[in-house]
This record gives structure tokens, C-alpha cells and sequence, in this order.
């Protein structure tokens, strides 16, 4: 691209000899071929100037180092021309700089992907392009017998809204038209640069077009890498809201599959191994009734051996009880946590108190929520916790459903993080259906668990 539009500023000061022409032809080649290699190597991939990180390293390399070694041999060349070394190695620096900001990035947004950017944002790059060059040709085109450098900020309003809403490369391709008609009106003798083939108009050419190419190319790569940015998190939410959805369903199984297997397990205690301890109870109950005297020793075995499986067969009926409760299902979560309570506190020797506001019919999932909650919570309580004293209570209001379980036992530090399997359990249970778990506790000083649902209309 260098061999292409690197030379069409500089020729503008007058013909050349054939030999300067092929030097300045080969200075080129080589400057591309060395701004090519370190592109590649610090940037390591396609070089698309889609953000600042390119943008920046591009600036540093093409339209700063590389055009410093080539100004410095042109200059060299320069002096068999005549001309002073430093003016030529300026001439020749800006000369190199101008054409990489205001033409090289046109042809690179342009080669990747340009024509399909056009093609989405047609409805307002051809309006915008169309009167951006209307508004280059009243600048710097149209004939006039005196100009007012004013003049020069008429096609400002037209690049800044191409590098607001046009992306790369819409403002790149407005600052090439820009360098292009500059130049002919340079050639021509209008416009702003009308000093014809004066080195004066040539340098406040090229600085115009650097002032105005850096600050806009940047903020329209600013904006588009902005818009990925948010593009590409717009998709990481909506991947993490699927996994959530994932997750909420699998979660949801698996509170389904635990709940299933708890219910056959009930029955499975409560239909076959219950009744099988009842028939060992009747048979043992029906043996000491039918020995005969004087085997009051065997009697006493018998009578102890009878009391033990009824004592199993009343905690089998009890942990059934417990893995599937058909007073929940049939008579509601209030007497289901009232039953649950008495239980626990006559299988505990603890007191266990429990209030309940007037509490409406609730749907399945959130009476067997707060019944599993409350059966950890006291667990809880009780083995971790050493509680003699435990307090239940459950209120509605306002469309929430709130279930407090407190007691005084010896508590533990909140702070440190928890790994229990219960815990884990029940917050999972309340996130299942919408609500959440709070959990007080200080050492010494017992444990309040909060569990709050929303009730659904």
C-alpha cells in the first residue's frame, strides 16, 4: 500500500528525476516490509485497528518509527537534490505519517469486513458520505476570490457524526476524501491550501489531515470497541443466564428425585418393615402370654425383649414419618410443623414451641419447602447446637410467607463460611422456589434461621 500512496503528497512540490523517483519507490518498499514485520510480531494477529491496544502500537510503528528511518535515508537522498537535511527529513516524516493515518486505515477497514458494514448501516453511511463530499467540495473546491480559514469547519460536524455512528470505517473512508480533495484543491489552487506547490501549503496539509485523522479515528474505534465490548457481554449474560436456567432446572430434578426416593422409603419403612416389627411384637406378646409357670426369668426376657421392638417399631413409624409426611399432604404445613415439633421434642426430651399465624392453603412445593427447612433447622439445633430450647414461627403477610427457627443453644461463628450439607440444602431449597435464607448466630448465644417465600398470585 506504501508503494501505492506514499509518494502523491510529496510530489506535489514539482517533477523529479527518474532516479529520486525509484529511491523514493524502494525507500517504500522497504518501509512497508519492515512496518508489516513488526506489526506482526507485537501484535500477533490480523492487523484490523478494531481497538485502542492496535491502534496505538499502529500509530507507534506506521506513522511514527518506521517513517522516522525512512525520513532519515530520503533525507540522505534529498541532499543530492539540493535541499538541507533537516527541512527534507520533516518533509519527507510528515509526508509518511499523513499517508498512513488518512489512507492506509481506509483501505484495511475496508479489505476486512468493510463492504458488509456498509451494507448494515446503509440507511445512514451513504446520506452522511454523500453530504460530506458536497460539504468538502463548498470547502475547498468551490471558487472564491478570498478565504476565511472558518471555512475549514464545515465538514466537522459531518466526520464527528461518522465517527459517532459509522464505526472505523465510515470516518476513516470521510478523512480519505478529505486528504483526496485537499490535495486537488492544493493542485488546482483553491481552497484552504491554495499556495500552489508552495512547501508552506504542502505542511499545513498534512498537519491539518494528522489533527484531524488521530482524534476522530480514535474515537470511532473507542465507540466500536465500546459496542464489542457490550456485545460480548450482552452474550455472557445470556450464556449465564441459560446455565442459571440449567442449573434451576437441574436443581429442581434433583429436589424431585430426593423427595420421590424419601417417599418410598416412608413407605417402604412404614408398609413392610413396620408392620413386620408389629407381627414380631404380637408374636412376642402372644409367647409370654403362654409360658408356663415358673419361668418367670425367661418372662422377664421375653417382656424386655417385646418393650425394645416396640421401641424400634415406634421409631421406625417415626423416621417414615419423617421421610414422607402424609399429614403435610393432606392436612397442611401448620399442623404438619405442630405434629413435627411435639415429636421432636418427646423423642428429645427438649422444649420445642411452636406459633403459626393464620396461614392460607399454600401449593405443595412450599409447604414441603418449609417443612423440609424447618426439620434441618432443627436438626440443626440439636446436634450441632445442643439446644434445649427451640422456638417456631411462621406468619403471612403482604404476600410473604416467613418461617423463623430459633433456639438457645451454643451457636457458631456466621463469619466463617459454612460446607454443610444441611445448609447447603435448605438455601438451595428456598432459592428453588424464589426466597432466600438468613442465617444469625453468634458463639454462646444460639442460632435464628429466617426463611422467606414470596407467595405467588
Amino acid at each position: 500500500m506504501d508503494l501505492l500512496i506514499g509518494a502523491p503528497i510529496r510530489l506535489l512540490s514539482g517533477t523529479v528525476p527518474h532516479w529520486f523517483l525509484g529511491a523514493t519507490y524502494l525507500n517504500d518498499g522497504l518501509k512497508a516490509i519492515l512496518s508489516a514485520y513488526l506489526l506482526r510480531r507485537i501484535i500477533r494477529d490480523s492487523v484490523r485497528l478494531n481497538t485502542i491496544r492496535q491502534f496505538g502500537i499502529y500509530i507507534a510503528i506506521e506513522a511514527v518509527g518506521v517513517p522516522i528511518l525512512s525520513a532519515l535515508a530520503g533525507a540522505a537522498t534529498r541532499l543530492a537534490l539540493g535541499d538541507t537535511f533537516g527541512r527534507a527529513f520533516y518533509q519527507w516524516f510528515l509526508g509518511d505519517a499523513t499517508a498512513a493515518l488518512v489512507l492506509t486505515p481506509t483501505l484495511l477497514y475496508w479489505w476486512f469486513g468493510g463492504l458488509r458494514e456498509v451494507e448494515v448501516h446503509a440507511r445512514l453511511f451513504f446520506p452522511v458520505i454523500l453530504a460530506l463530499a458536497a460539504s468538502l467540495s463548498f470547502t475547498f473546491l468551490l471558487p472564491r476570490s478570498e478565504f476565511s480559514p472558518i471555512v475549514l469547519y464545515a465538514p466537522l460536524p459531518l466526520l464527528i457524526l461518522a465517527a459517532t455512528t459509522l464505526r472505523p470505517v465510515g470516518i476513516s473512508t470521510g478523512i480519505s476524501m478529505l486528504a483526496l480533495v485537499s490535495i486537488v484543491s492544493a493542485v488546482k489552487g483553491s481552497g484552504a491550501f491554495f499556495m500552489v506547490r508552495s512547501q508552506h501549503s504542502v505542511l499545513a496539509m498534512q498537519l491539518f489531515l494528522i489533527v484531524i485523522a488521530v482524534p476522530m479515528l480514535f474515537v470511532a474505534i473507542l465507540i466500536d470497541e465500546r459496542k464489542e465490548v457490550q456485545t460480548q457481554l450482552s452474550q455472557s449474560q445470556e450464556i449465564l443466564r441459560e446455565n442459571y436456567r440449567r442449573n434451576q432446572d437441574l436443581t429442581g430434578k434433583l429436589l424431585n428425585a430426593q423427595e420421590e426416593e424419601r417417599r418410598r422409603i416412608g413407605l417402604e419403612l412404614h408398609d413392610d418393615i413396620g408392620q413386620r416389627l408389629a407381627m414380631v411384637s404380637i408374636v412376642l406378646d402372644q409367647l409370654k402370654c403362654e409360658l408356663p409357670a415358673g419361668l418367670e426369668k425367661v418372662g422377664s426376657s421375653v417382656n424386655s425383649l417385646l418393650l425394645d421392638v416396640q421401641t424400634i417399631a415406634a421409631d421406625v413409624q417415626e423416621l417414615s414419618h419423617q421421610l414422607h409426611s402424609s399429614t403435610l399432604q393432606h392436612l397442611g404445613l401448620d399442623i404438619a410443623l405442630r405434629k413435627l415439633c411435639s415429636s421432636v421434642a418427646r423423642q428429645h426430651g427438649i422444649f420445642v414451641e411452636f406459633r403459626a399465624d393464620d396461614v392460607k392453603e399454600l401449593p405443595p412445593d412450599v409447604k414441603l419447602c418449609l417443612f423440609r427447612v424447618a426439620q434441618e433447622a432443627l436438626n440443626n439445633a440439636i446436634r450441632h447446637g445442643n439446644a434445649k430450647r427451640i422456638q417456631i414461627l411462621l406468619q403471612q403477610k403482604e404476600g410473604l410467607l416467613t418461617m423463623r427457627v430459633r433456639d438457645e443453644g451454643a451457636g457458631f461463628d456466621a463469619v466463617i463460611p459454612s460446607n454443610g450439607l444441611g445448609l447447603m440444602s435448605m438455601q438451595e431449597r428456598m432459592r428453588f422456589l424464589g426466597g432466600r435464607l438468613l442465617v444469625k448466630s453468634q458463639v454462646g448465644a444460639g442460632t435464628q434461621v429466617d426463611a422467606e417465600l414470596p407467595l405467588r398470585k
